[in-house]
């Protein structure tokens, strides 16, 4: 890293080199802006530490006319405590940061780790940006369609900060999977990721799974357990389909994202946590606060940033790239030889509707991947796939007595038995997930995990 040090007072200037040069930067000092001015284009600096009162001029003023020259220069501005208003007037301008006089090594250390770390993510983000440009892919979100190639250049921005973020699309569209990318491209990405789907958990337990609870609180509470605001200290806690909690607990979740404490059930200590909160739902959010599902400002503290997915159906181009990509990972764990979907398959994939969106593309994928013979997937292995999805979601006469019998032989396991339940409930409901779950007496999102861990898919949504 190279920095140009713009200080006129030589022992600070002497003593702040010492400490960079300790560092293994490349430095130069100099007195005043003419000489800066005159450095610069040679020693083209990465970073410029600027004394905001030099003798011949404003160091705000070389602060503008840097960062106009070369927008990815950083500058850190140099200050006493009399002239901290001016230090923070220079970061509106676009200053990184700002050291205060007298310099204390470890702040000067503070300050370097944050501008190492941000140059990392930049650099990262560099990197994601060229292999986007070759491959389509973007850390784990693939796309080279205009609407993709457009989320990504959001999510690499707002990756950067700590604002809430509401990430919102149809159901298999890939919300964890952006939360992932921006949790992996963000300042924290050396710290947990924490993933609760909140419409799986039961009312009663999801308390204690986001806060934790002390021994003694309930009744099978024997021990101590932390819960996962704990478990994410440091880095992100993603809330998926968060319109399915209570608006009990919406109350006190707010209470938690404006103070960031937090109390374990039955403990009386305030916790101190340090979490990004990014949040999910497929509902329509207004239909969603009119209903009471969602508490109106409990929907604003989390939707600081808003993150819209554009369902599969709007980006198809894309879907010769995903079908790809999950035939490799399918091959890289199960190596039956299968490598590649001809080009029958591939356009029998790209004219399907998609009402699951990528998850049910996935799905199509493996399932084809199975009854197909090595090296290929071809068109009649896929016309199978899509024919049985469709004659499981085909509307049928309802039953007199609900939805009929459910077979059960010797030897079934009870996850067979539950999967044979839920594609005759959903086969009665039409293929209405919302039907289903309410004849199974489950949340929507619960009986969604479920059809996730089967791989049941072409459920109307």
């Amino acid at each position: 890293m190279r920095i140009l040090i713009i200080e006129d007072d030589r022992p600070t200037r002497r003593g702040l080199e010492q400490i960079l040069l300790d560092a293994e930067a490349e430095v130069k000092g100099v007195g005043t802006l003419a000489e800066a001015r005159t450095a610069a284009p040679e020693f083209a600096p990465d970073v410029c530490i600027v004394d905001l009162s030099l003798p011949d001029g404003d160091g705000m003023d070389f602060l503008r006319e840097s960062r106009a020259e070369d927008a990815r220069r950083e500058i850190i501005v140099l200050t006493g405590n009399a002239s901290i208003d001016t230090a923070v007037e220079a970061m509106k301008a676009g200053a990184f940061d700002y050291l205060l006089k007298p310099l204390k090594p470890a702040q000067i250390g503070v300050v370097l780790d944050r501008l190492s770390e941000k140059r990392d993510l930049e650099r990262e983000v560099d990197d994601l940006r060229r292999q986007l440009a070759e491959t389509g892919k973007f850390g784990a979100m693939i796309g080279k369609s205009e609407p993709m190639q457009q989320l990504f250049r959001v999510i690499s921005r707002v990756a950067k900060s700590d604002a809430p973020v509401m990430i919102l699309g149809e159901s298999g569209t890939g919300k964890e999977v952006a939360a992932t990318t921006i949790h992996d491209l963000s300042r924290r990405r050396a710290k947990p990721f924490i993933a609760i789907n909140c419409g799986a958990v039961s009312p009663n337990l999801i308390e204690s799974e986001l806060f934790g609870h002390e021994r003694g609180a309930f009744t099978g509470a024997d021990k101590r357990r932390s819960g996962m605001f704990e478990m994410a200290h440091g880095g992100t806690l993603f809330l998926d389909e968060v319109t399915e909690m209570s608006a009990e607990l919406q109350v006190k979740l707010l209470r938690v994202l404006e103070t960031r404490t937090f109390r374990r059930v039955g403990g009386n200590e305030e916790l101190k946590v340090d979490v990004r909160v990014l949040s999910s739902s497929n509902r329509n959010i207004e239909e969603a606060i009119r209903e009471g599902k969602l508490r109106e400002d409990f929907y604003y503290r989390l939707n600081v940033f808003p993150l819209t997915l554009p369902p599969l159906r709007e980006h198809k181009e894309d879907v010769p790239h995903l079908a790809r990509y999950f035939l490799d990972q399918i091959e890289s764990r199960e190596k039956t030889g299968v490598r590649q979907i001809d080009d029958a398959a591939l356009a029998i994939l790209t004219a399907h509707a998609w009402p699951g969106n990528v998850r049910e593309l996935r799905n199509v994928v493996h399932r084809a991947y199975v009854l197909s013979n090595p090296p290929t997937i071809d068109a009649e292995a896929l016309r199978s796939v899509l024919d049985s999805g469709r004659k499981l979601t085909a509307p049928s006469a309802p039953a007199a007595s609900g939805p009929g019998p459910v077979p059960v032989e010797v030897g079934d396991t009870l996850e067979d038995l539950e999967k044979r339940l839920i594609r005759k409930t959903l086969d009665s409901a039409k293929g209405s997930v919302e039907k289903a779950a309410r004849m199974m007496k489950l949340t929507p999102a619960a009986l969604k995990t479920k059809l996730k861990k089967y791989r049941i898919d072409g459920a109307a949504q």
